[in-house]
């Protein structure tokens, strides 16, 4: 029997924001009052700064960051220095992760093979880069290995926080600000730059869905923040 998944889309909207929403679901899954939850959003732009940065990837100051318009923040999941902003889908997986896998690492293969089917989708070849987490792509016009989607997890009581960021269409010109996960020979693409048509990120949500029911075993239905506050 498939496992019940509810999943959310806040939009566009603020980091901090959508991270106060992502803790309260966290804090509900955790006493099992709310099922495990597929949380979508769309950032303003904001650099984040994940528990092992290091000060040399973040390349300008902060006050360099205000006058592009882009946030700093420091965040609890894993890895290092990070940007989020409009044109990327993020999904936050908030659920009891060894429900579905054996431990933590099985369980970002298996997120990093969910977005390696879902770009497969839209005819874009994706790879794993050993020792390194997210997932990769060829990028037509240069010929490199590039990054296409970037993970980063936490886990608190047994549930899961933060997830995987895919860059449909951003500015990839905001990511010159840092060295994106501390990697500096490896640069960051998009799926508009590796020939894919501009797509709705609803459109991308739903097929994401559909690959993440089919890697983990689960049927999702479309719940609500305001559902959740009733519970």
């Amino acid at each position: 029997m498939k496992k019940s998944l509810n999943w959310i889309d806040l939009g566009l909207i603020s980091y901090s924001e959508a991270f106060a929403i992502q803790e309260k679901i966290h804090a509900k899954c955790v006493d099992q009052s709310w099922p495990d939850t597929l949380l979508f959003q769309e950032n303003y732009p904001i650099v984040t700064l994940g528990r092992g940065t290091h000060e040399k990837n973040l390349l300008c100051t902060p006050d360099d960051l205000n006058l592009m318009g882009i946030a700093l923040t420091t965040v609890s999941r894993g890895g290092d220095i990070s940007y989020h902003g409009n044109g990327q889908l993020i999904t936050s997986p908030i659920l009891h992760f060894d429900h579905y896998v054996k431990g933590a690492h099985q369980y970002v293969r298996c997120l990093e093979q969910v977005v390696i089917n879902l770009l497969a989708h839209y005819h874009i070849k994706g790879t794993r880069s050993k020792g390194q987490s997210g997932v990769w792509v060829v990028e037509p016009r240069s010929g490199e290995d590039k990054k296409i989607a970037a993970l980063g997890i936490a886990v608190s009581h047994g549930v899961t926080l933060h997830g995987i960021a895919i860059n449909v269409n951003p500015n990839l010109q905001h990511f010159k600000t840092i060295i994106p996960c501390g990697i500096d020979d490896k640069g960051v693409t998009s799926m508009v730059a590796c020939g894919c048509p501009a797509i709705a990120l609803s459109d991308l949500r739903d097929q994401f869905i559909l690959a993440f029911n089919d890697m983990f075993g689960t049927h999702s239905r479309q719940s609500s923040i305001a559902e959740m506050e009733l519970t």
